[in-house]
């Protein structure tokens, strides 16, 4: 009677185990992603153009289309700049810290979500977590009392789709 209670715990760690596994893997939104993981036994340094990585990266769906634009989701990083759970302040926090990152980088989209009891604001569609870093220090740099709370985080991304795109 033990031993099948033993035989069983183990049987269920190891489905639990190959679950996880399983999911990392499925995270990864192009091959040379997969590549740079630690996980996969060795060091790899791609270095490729911005644009290059788009194309090679899988788009999980279309989102919308504007006029001749499209945009696909995918995963990738975001840079949380604010996230606070006060009912009455938060919002209004938010708000005002997108404006001030707006008014400075025009270039990047601001993204306020609440995901109760939290107000979030997060900034930016960045493939890469490079990509998200190099835009956190400017961010840092151009707002130091704000530094302390901006962070990377994984996050759905809306990427461009390019006209004459086609799956």
């Amino acid at each position: 009677m033990r031993k099948s209670h033993v035989i069983l715990a183990l049987l269920v760690i190891g489905a639990a185990g190959a679950t996880a596994q399983a999911q990392v893997a499925v995270s990864d939104t192009s091959i040379v992603q997969y590549l740079e993981r630690p996980e996969t036994g060795g060091k790899v340094k791609v270095v490729q153009p911005a644009e290059l990585a788009k194309r090679v990266s899988r788009a999980e769906g279309v989102v919308k289309y504007d006029g001749n634009k499209g945009y696909a989701q995918s995963s990738g990083f975001r840079i949380q700049v604010f996230s606070d759970n006060d009912y009455r302040t938060a919002k209004n926090n938010a708000l005002y810290k997108e404006g001030l990152i707006r008014q400075a980088f025009p270039e990047l989209d601001t993204y306020v979500t609440f995901t109760s009891p939290f107000w979030r604001l997060r900034v930016g569609d960045f493939r890469s977590y490079e990509e998200a870093g190099n835009a956190l220090r400017e961010l840092r740099r151009e707002f130091p009392q704000m530094a302390r709370e901006m962070r990377i985080v994984r996050d759905k991304i809306q990427i461009q789709i390019h006209q004459g795109f086609t799956e």
